[in-house]
């Protein structure tokens, strides 16, 4: 009995201190977590009234701003600017097309998207295809060359084109000096 008693009020000051110092401690501490449960049992177990998000808002606008800050737009503004200006757009075109002054440029864009939507679909049929020869192709030829007969045959292939080109490289440089005394004597 000779403790001295404590009012709620001190254990709330002392828990947001504790809160407010908290940026320097880690996220594991128990006295952390403590004044974070002192905080929410003395919060009121009751919901505010329905107004209370009115109230506040309504006592925001009030506080006057401090310098350099300016009034942010309201959302119903630019709400109200898009349905005027789509309401506009459509009278427009609702007019122009009953004229008939946008009856052929409207024909036009719409034969338009419909060639360009079936040649975009032509192309990719086209590339699909062409993604599958090549693909069975590749198939092929990685078959047969993966082969030791095919190895064989194909380096036997490329040591005879390399000695032929060696050939015709020594035969087209053995004729060349012939040609240039030849032209000389004419």
């Amino acid at each position: 009995m000779t403790e001295k008693q404590h009012e709620p009020g001190d254990h709330l000051l002392r828990a947001l201190e504790i809160l407010n110092a908290a940026d320097a401690g880690g996220d594991d501490d128990p006295e952390i977590e403590a004044a974070f449960r002192i905080v929410a049992r003395l919060l009121p177990s009751a919901s505010p009234r329905q107004d209370f998000s009115r109230r506040v808002i309504a006592a925001i606008q009030r506080v006057p701003l401090s310098a350099g800050r300016r009034k942010l737009r309201s959302r119903r503004r630019v709400i109200v600017t898009s349905l005027t200006g789509a309401a506009a757009a459509a009278v427009t075109g609702t007019v122009l097309w009953i004229t008939g002054f946008l009856g052929i440029p409207v024909a036009e864009i719409f034969l338009f998207v419909v060639q360009s939507g079936t040649l975009a679909v032509r192309s990719v049929t086209f590339i699909v295809d062409m993604l599958r020869f090549v693909d069975r192709t590749a198939r092929v030829l990685t078959a047969v060359l993966t082969s030791r007969e095919m190895l064989s045959v194909v380096g036997t292939a490329a040591f005879l084109s390399v000695l032929s080109v060696a050939a015709l490289k020594r035969l087209v440089s053995s004729s060349q000096p012939l040609r240039q005394t030849e032209s000389m004597k004419c």
